[in-house]
């Protein structure tokens, strides 16, 4: 039996302001992942020439544990922001459309989707590192 095509199915759905806002939250937050996770590289790689160059172990500043943990929660973020966009989409019956509204914020997603687990493994580097620190704190790290 076929279904009846009804009036709001027939028409191309037109995205509200609301769902492009939504749309451009996914890369934005996709973007800040990257963006904390380069930062905590480039923070880490400098506290361990700093430790080198002093000679002796310090204390792991707070920015490490910032970016880090920013990093995971906005790939987390980006993940349930498009999962939860797409579950509206469906529920109200609206099919994606074909414009960038669908194809950005899938190709983020899939970016986030791999921060994920790069910036969790940040995130327990940096306790690593804290609890190594705090543990010999003042002590020489150079032989001689």
């Amino acid at each position: 039996m076929a279904e009846a095509v009804t009036q709001h199915d027939a028409l191309p759905h037109r995205p509200s302001r609301r769902s492009w806002a939504v749309a451009l939250l996914v890369p934005l937050l996709s973007a800040a992942a990257v963006a904390c996770f380069a930062t905590t590289l480039a923070l880490s790689s400098a506290h361990i020439h700093h430790q080198s160059d002093a000679c002796r172990y310090m204390v792991v500043p707070w920015t490490h544990f910032a970016s880090s943990y920013g990093g995971l929660l906005a790939a987390i973020a980006a993940t349930l922001v498009y999962l939860l966009m797409s579950r509206a989409r469906r529920r109200r019956g609206i099919q994606p459309t074909s414009g960038w509204q669908s194809w950005v914020p899938t190709l983020f997603v899939v970016i986030a989707g791999f921060m994920i687990p790069l910036t969790a493994l940040t995130v327990a580097l940096t306790h690593k590192e804290a609890t190594e620190a705090a543990a010999n704190i003042g002590k020489p790290l150079c032989e001689g």
